[in-house]
């Protein structure tokens, strides 16, 4: 709906007065937003003008605005009320620039004729939004922030003014204000000021924005911001942390993130806004986050300034900086950090050491009273704890102290101080330093390495040119120094510092004295000063004090035992070895007890003389004697020595320092194979080593002079040299006996000649196992050999507890064996067992005693582990174990006492355990009983089945478990059995006793045969009711008798409920009629009638 011309007159007149009937006047209610003067503004108790402030004046100030819009500014009201109509332009023209009562009346002529066309609504709604925003500053200049929500309702009553009424609309044009502001503040003043935080505070309540705007008005004034500046500004030059633009963004950015975070932004959303202002700038995030920083710290360094200045006044507190960072958003460690540098720089500052001047003298340096009760204090303000505290201290203190305490020490090494005098000016120096007590030893030890550093570092100066004369002099220089370190240290009473090399000379610690030497620096050093020691020496031998202080130079260097003895052997050495070489050619050429003694005296000499150790000597002299020992070994008669060289070689292991255990390596090298050969000749023959020659062989051992244990080793290599060819003859009769010609020349890859071939005959020994093999005595000699010789070993493998003693559990070993050896494979090495094996089972009287005890060392000189024997034993008791019970059975129907007595006899000849010899009994028997059910079932009659039956009950077998008699076939034994009783009477509802015979005998459920058995009864009076009618249809009603009497008898168990299905009734009745008619003579007459009851029931004819 649009409103005439006349329309907007007569509302225009009826708001004039007075005369003034076409001037408009605003409001009152905002005549204070809209003056013409503004050359001033409201005060907003800052200390300067805000930029933000000066920014919306310039803003509100734009000459560039349109007249139509300037007259919606002066009028609001009336563009309000005349956006409801069509004005016409001469009106708005009019009314705009001429509102006077004299030109009123043009005014309303050209109402009247309208003739200079008309202004639509959506114009006006236009010019409006244009002229809000300028207004929504005028009042935040107009009112100020002081009051934040009273300048807020101005602001609302501006949207009401204007007629606003999208709030979306108005909160953008507000956010628009704010960004002008913000710019403002950037833009005026690059250097940011904390009271700018609360001015933007105050300006988003004054302007109700939510988050939301608040993110959209700061993105939107960096983008300005960025646009505008890199305008004159080369972006290169923004990386320049001096210059003015650099410094306003980074302004732009510390506001920006105070902004976000007080407004109490998620993370989600803080990162999303500052990202957008960061990306505004073409930074990232992280580098934003870093300007934020720039701009915090110099903040929070200026208060902690201002808490050192006025520490002690009360006006400062851990709460007050508390505060601080949290306007400023600072972290917890940069905080800390800060807080570390402000004490740090009050340290030094209470020291007199300032960075500006350099202080000459720094001995003066020191805290004057009161000082540690300050730092306390300030220490508890900024949250630092006794150790960060007392380590800035020690940080700025310490290089102090080091510097007294070097100068007195080296006073000391020059002889111008006591050990007394410099402890206590070093103590004192400590205490005005305030360094804790606890720290003295770390900074007497860093000083006592400082000063023994310098002499050692000036001898490898010296060392890398060879100047011996200057290493050896600066090397004594240091052991001095050394000797008054440790007088200073005893004052101190502290017992870690008694063992001086291993505290300061430690080489792997690179603090130590000695740290910064290198491995090989350090150990030329020490051999230098060595053989400069024995230079000068005055009769060319090494003293006992010369010793000792070469000693203390190894312990001052660092250098280990190992790596001295390596530096002794080079220097020293070669006297030695000329004094063992000597004496190995004297003494092995022609040997008397007198050389043996100056010998002697020679290397003893040596050794006296260099100070060398026996380790180094038995070293040396281990090599000689090896050779002395090849040199004897050539001379003796049949390679064994005689007394006097015996004799020769015992006094070169005296003055070569050897233990008897050094010389088994050398004379087992040289004299073995003559000990070797010995035994071969003492076994003869026969293979067996007589007792006297036993002896023999023990006194041969000493005297070529090799230890018991390798001499084992020898008696074994002689042993198996003569078993292999036993076992290997053993073998070949085995092969030649069991293979045929063919298969013989197969196996050992040669033609055979036709004597050496199996008989062919089949084997006809006892029980099946019996075989034409005659090897029994060769194999009984292999094990004499092995038994008589002793080569078996008893090793412990564990202990047990016998008769509560702990006892140990001991273990046969073979450690020579016929499989270990080569001489034969696995397969007749379990061939050649299962044949003894047998052969003793055959074997009767003594002779069978004899095999049996000497099985398991015959499977053991095999080769043969014991679970293999016990296996190949198995194997064997089970086909002996299966051919006699299967005979005996056969033969009795059972094993009788007499049977079993044989079987364990059995057990005893085969080596198997009680254990096994009733698992193999239950295996025979459940294998022939397997066999005997399998025929009966072929064929099965009552009586077989019973006869089995009782067989297996007397035996102690259960049908299931132990003869392994399925399921089905227990169930078919069971109706086999009963159903041949039913039809002959013998089993009846009065006499069930057999039923229950038979489902204990087959170890049957009861509830399980019932099933069955009612089943069987069922199923039998179908079949009988089957054949009863058929015969019925053929008219022989004497052949329906006996089937018409198994009706009645099976419906005598179920009470007459058979479930029959009679063809029809009459047939039912015949059936009862024929029954009916039968002579019941010598029957009782109840019996009788009970029975037809029940064939009625099962005819059903009666129910």
């Amino acid at each position: 709906m649009k409103f005439t011309s006349l329309t907007v007159v007569a509302l225009l007149l009826a708001e004039s007065k007075n005369g003034d009937a076409f001037t408009v006047k605003q409001p009152m209610s905002v005549s204070q937003i809209h003056q013409n003067s503004r050359s001033t503004l409201s005060p907003l108790n800052f200390a300067e003008i805000s930029g933000g402030m000066e920014e919306l004046q310039e803003y509100t100030d734009a000459k560039t605005v349109s007249p139509l819009e300037k007259q919606v500014r002066k009028s609001p009201s009336f563009w309000k009320l005349a956006g409801y109509a069509t004005v016409p332009v001469s009106a708005a023209l009019g009314f705009g620039l001429v509102p006077s009562r004299r030109l009123a009346a043009h005014a309303a002529g050209a109402l009247v004729t309208g003739v200079a066309g008309a202004i639509g609504k959506s114009k006006l709604d236009s010019v409006a939004e244009v002229a809000t925003p300028p207004a929504i500053a005028q009042a935040i200049l107009d009112h100020g922030l002081d009051d934040p929500l009273t300048t807020a309702g101005y602001v609302k009553e501006v949207q009401n003014v204007f007629g606003i009424v999208d709030d979306e609309e108005f909160e953008c044009m507000c956010s628009d204000v704010y960004s002008k502001y913000f710019l403002g503040m950037v833009k005026f003043n690059p250097i940011a000021k904390t009271s700018e935080l609360k001015e933007l505070t105050k300006l988003r309540q004054a302007l109700s924005l939510s988050n939301l705007q608040v993110g959209e008005a700061h993105s939107a004034a960096a983008a300005e911001w960025f646009r505008q500046t890199c305008l004159f500004t080369p972006e290169e030059d923004l990386d320049d942390p001096d210059h003015p633009d650099r410094q306003a963004m980074d302004k732009l950015f510390f506001l920006t993130e105070r902004a976000l975070t007080q407004g109490g932004e998620t993370p989600e959303a803080f990162q999303f806004e500052m990202t957008r202002v960061a990306t505004a700038m073409k930074l990232t995030l992280p580098e934003a986050m870093e300007r934020v920083a720039d701009v915090q710290e110099p903040f929070y360094a200026r208060a902690l300034k201002s808490t050192r200045t006025k520490l002690g006044t009360n006006s400062v507190s851990g709460s007050t900086l508390e505060r601080a960072r949290e306007t400023l958003g600072l972290d917890e460690q940069t905080a800390f950090d800060m807080h570390i540098t402000a004490f740090n720089e009050e340290v030094k500052e209470l020291l007199g050491l300032s960075e500006d001047e350099e202080v000459e003298d720094m001995s003066s340096a020191k805290f004057s009273e009161g000082a540690q009760a300050r730092l306390d204090q300030l220490a508890e303000v900024l949250g630092l704890t006794p150790e960060d505290a007392t380590y800035e201290i020690a940080a700025e203190a310490t290089p102090l102290y080091q510097a007294t305490a070097l100068e007195a020490i080296q006073g000391v090494l020059a002889g111008q101080g006591t050990p007394d005098s410099t402890w206590e000016q070093v103590e004192a120096r400590r205490e005005e330093l305030l360094l804790p007590e606890s720290k003295s030893k770390d900074l007497i030890a860093s000083m006592v390495m400082q000063a023994l550093g310098g002499p050692l570092e000036q001898t490898n100066k010296f060392a890398k040119v060879n100047n011996e004369v200057a290493v050896y002099d600066n090397i004594l220089e240091a052991l001095e120094a050394k000797q008054a370190l440790i007088a200073i240290l005893e004052k101190s009473g502290w017992n870690e510092f008694e063992n001086f090399d291993k505290t300061f000379c430690d080489p792997w610690d690179k603090h130590s004295a000695n740290g910064f030497l290198r491995s090989d620096e350090r150990i030329k050093i020490y051999k230098i000063f060595t053989s400069r020691s024995l230079r000068n020496s005055e009769d060319g031998k090494i003293s006992d004090e010369m010793f000792a202080r070469m000693a203390e130079v190894k312990g001052l260097l660092g250098i280990s035992d190992d790596q001295a003895e390596v530096e002794s052997r080079a220097t020293f050495g070669p006297e030695l070895q000329k004094a063992c070489v000597r004496a190995l050619n004297e003494i092995t050429a022609d040997y008397t007890p007198e050389l043996a003694k100056n010998m002697k005296k020679d290397i003893d000499a040596a050794v006296e003389t260099y100070k060398l150790t026996d380790h180094f000597v038995r070293e040396q002299g281990a090599s000689y004697y090896a050779k002395a020992v090849s040199v004897i070994s050539e001379k003796s008669p049949g390679g064994i020595p005689t007394k006097e060289m015996n004799e020769a070689l015992e006094s070169l292991q005296e003055m070569y320092r050897l233990e008897k255990e050094d010389t088994y390596p050398s004379h087992m090298e040289h004299f073995g194979t003559v000990y070797r050969k010995s035994i071969v000749e003492a076994m003869g023959s026969t293979g067996i080593i007589r007792p006297d020659l036993k002896d023999a062989l023990s006194d041969l051992r000493d005297r070529l002079g090799v230890q018991e244990e390798d001499t084992k080793q020898l008696f074994l290599e002689a042993v198996e040299e003569k078993m292999v060819p036993m076992v290997e003859w053993i073998n070949s009769e085995m092969e030649r006996t069991m293979l045929s010609q063919q298969q013989l020349a197969k196996r050992r890859g040669k033609d055979m000649g036709q004597d050496m071939f199996q008989s062919g005959k089949a084997a006809d020994g006892v029980l099946g196992v019996g075989a034409e093999v005659q090897i029994m005595s060769d194999i009984m000699n292999l094990v004499d050999f092995y038994n008589e010789n002793e080569i078996a070993e008893e090793k412990e493998i564990g202990t047990e507890e016998v008769d509560g003693e702990t006892v140990p559990v001991l273990e046969t070993s073979y450690p020579i064996t016929a499989l270990g050896s080569g001489a034969i494979d696995q397969e007749m090495a379990e061939t050649l067992y299962r044949q003894f094996v047998v052969g003793a089972f055959t074997t009767q009287g003594e002779q069978a005693s004899r095999y049996e005890t000497s099985r398991a060392t015959f499977g053991g000189i095999l080769g043969l582990t014991s679970e293999k024997m016990e296996d190949v034993n198995s194997n064997i008791g089970s086909t002996v174990y299966d051919n006699f019970v299967s005979r005996s059975m056969a033969q009795k129907g059972a094993l009788d006492q007499q049977d079993m007595m044989f079987l364990a006899n059995i057990q005893g000849k085969i080596g198997l355990s009680a254990e096994e010899g009733e698992k193999l009994l239950m295996e025979s028997q459940k294998k022939v009983l397997s066999e005997e059910i399998n025929s009966i079932m072929d064929d099965p009659t009552p009586e077989s089945m019973k006869a089995f039956r009782e067989k297996c009950n007397m035996m102690g077998m259960d049908l299931a478990e132990d003869v392994g008699i399925s399921k089905p076939r227990l169930i078919r034994m069971f109706e086999s059995e009963i159903i041949p009783g039913l039809k002959a009477g013998e089993i009846t509802a009065e006499n069930s006793e057999i039923l229950t015979e038979i489902q204990e005998s087959l170890n049957l459920e009861a509830e399980e045969c019932e099933e069955m058995f009612e089943a069987t009864i069922l199923r039998l009076s179908k079949q009988a009711l089957g054949l009863t009618t058929s015969e019925l249809l053929r008219g022989r009603d004497d052949n329906a008798v006996d089937t018409i009497k198994e009706i009645v008898l099976y419906a005598s168990f179920v009470d007459g409920d058979l479930g029959l299905e009679v063809p029809d009734e009459a047939t039912a009745y015949q059936i009862f009629n024929i029954y009916e008619a039968l002579d019941f003579s010598g029957i009782d007459d109840e019996a009788v009638e009970e029975n037809k009851r029940l064939l009625k029931v099962a005819l059903a004819l009666e129910q």
